[in-house]
């Protein structure tokens, strides 16, 4: 019989199912992947495809019929049965996860990639579900609290593992750690571009936004010094930054190097060209851009998405809260669909076209603010 395995949890699903699907193709055997939430699409490769019904860019439950038809059609069905929206850790809801039958083993999934940062940002469902027996085992806990590896263990026998051997006694449930990066070490070497881009005319804001003062610094200030600071950090990880301002030649840039842009009233993709080609020359294996109106994704944010992004192999990534967002940071293989940008068309839409080959660095809502009006400065 096909054995079937489901995948629940959060922060690494697809990538576990994914080196499942190698391992198995790899030794020959024909590999299904579907879901009973979402998957993105991806083409088929060989011994591996990818079967659901139609949901836009994602692909749904089939269906029991068919996914009856798959079970007697291959050799093994890998399950995604659990969504995050990107988070590295989660706590389900009561109907959560959606487990598939007949069902053969089930692996769960938490991220250890949230390990420091803010338990409220990077676990979903944490200020919904019940998490009364979390707080009473890490006393004083609450939005702010740096996730600890204790915590993320607890979240996965408390309310994932126990619960499931519980429902399924006779299923055998694994526990998958998976830290993205454990991967960090190798990417000493690698060379980032991070841009600041300060190009475009502040139509809505009725003058140059960029100068405007906010909390005591010129609102570009704000991005520089994130860009700045995360380059001292990503220097500890062996990994070289260099950091540069688009269009800022009116602007006082200590620190960076500045990139002219004749096209600076074009839009965004002039920035992103410009950005593009400096950080080709350079020889960048990646260039990040982050937008000169955004004064609230600091340094550390930065780093950490720089950090995750080069880990996970992926050829894009972007800060997400709940819709992809700025900064987005690209590998020198998408430099030539990067440089055909135009327009006020930025980088985003590339990420909007390939879903699946994005890694999403979740972020609180407040930390993508961008100023478009003075009425948004004056709200800081």
């Amino acid at each position: 019989m096909t054995p079937v395995i489901a995948v629940v949890g959060a922060g690494g699903k697809s990538s576990y199912i994914e080196r499942l699907a190698d391992d198995y193709s790899a030794r020959g055997r024909r590999v299904c992947v579907t879901s009973t939430t979402h998957i993105y699409k991806q083409p088929d490769r060989e011994n591996v495809v990818y079967r659901g019904a139609e949901a836009g860019e994602k692909l749904a439950w089939p269906g029991d019929t068919e996914f009856a038809r798959l079970r007697r059609e291959y050799d093994v069905v890998l399950v995604e049965a659990d969504g995050s929206r990107h988070c590295p850790i989660k706590i389900p809801a009561e109907y959560e996860p959606v487990i598939p039958r007949p069902v053969d083993e089930i692996a769960v999934i938490m991220g250890l990639h949230a390990l420091g940062r803010p338990m409220g940002e990077v676990c979903q469902r944490f200020g919904t579900a019940d998490t009364r027996g979390l707080r009473a085992a890490f006393p004083g806990l609450d939005a702010e609290t740096p996730v600890t590896r204790e915590m993320v263990d607890f979240i996965s026998q408390t309310y994932y593992i126990e619960p499931l051997r519980r429902k399924y006694p006779d299923i055998p449930v694994k526990y998958v750690r998976n830290n993205l990066l454990l991967a960090l070490p190798d990417q000493a070497g690698r060379r980032v571009a991070l841009v600041l881009m300060t190009s475009g005319s502040s139509r809505r804001f009725g003058e140059n936004k960029l100068l405007y003062p906010v909390r005591g610094r010129a609102l570009f200030r704000h991005g520089l010094d994130a860009l700045l600071g995360a380059k001292l950090r990503l220097e500890e990880d062996k990994i070289e930054a260099e950091v540069f301002v688009t269009g800022g030649n009116s602007l006082e840039c200590g620190g960076a190097e500045v990139i002219d842009n004749p096209d600076r009233l074009e839009g965004i993709a002039g920035s992103i060209r410009h950005g593009t080609e400096t950080a080709m020359r350079r020889r960048c294996d990646a260039v990040l851009f982050l937008a000169g109106d955004q004064p609230d994704f600091p340094a550390e944010d930065v780093a950490r998405l720089v950090r995750e992004f080069l880990c996970s192999g992926k050829p894009m990534g972007c800060a997400y809260a709940g819709h992809p967002a700025n900064p987005g940071i690209f590998s020198s293989a998408c430099g030539p669909d990067l440089l055909g940008l135009s327009g006020d068309s930025g980088a985003l839409k590339l990420i909007k076209q390939h879903p699946e080959r994005t890694h999403y660095y979740v972020v609180r809502p407040e930390k993508l603010l961008d100023i478009d009006t003075m009425n948004d400065a004056a709200g800081l």
